[in-house]
């Protein structure tokens, strides 16, 4: 069973282009800081009706409510965090246990 934090979020209208791509780039690294994220994957809504706001997202894969409780608490993760808050209006986090069906 693996574990899907998935993460939405909105920016600030004032948030610059070049701050929204560093906060990208951060969280982009964060699976070579964080050994507890096997995978991240990133991107922009497609169906803009169903995102309520949301203009990008994130979803971190882990192995287990273990490692989600590692990541949690790593010293890269809260960075991350601090440097988010400022940039973001909104953001809505959902944690997945996954079982694959195939």
């Amino acid at each position: 069973m693996t574990v899907h934090h998935v993460v939405l979020y909105t920016f600030k209208p004032e948030v610059t282009p070049e701050q929204r791509q560093n906060m990208r780039d951060y969280g982009r690294a964060l699976p070579s800081q964080i050994s507890a994220i096997q995978s991240l994957l990133s991107g922009k809504p497609v169906f803009n009706p169903l995102t309520h706001g949301y203009e990008e997202g994130v979803i971190f894969v882990l192995e287990s409510v273990a490692k989600l409780n590692e990541y949690h608490s790593h010293k890269a993760h809260l960075d991350f965090q601090a440097l988010a808050k400022p940039l973001t209006e909104s953001m809505s986090h959902v944690y997945l246990k996954i079982n694959l069906i195939k």
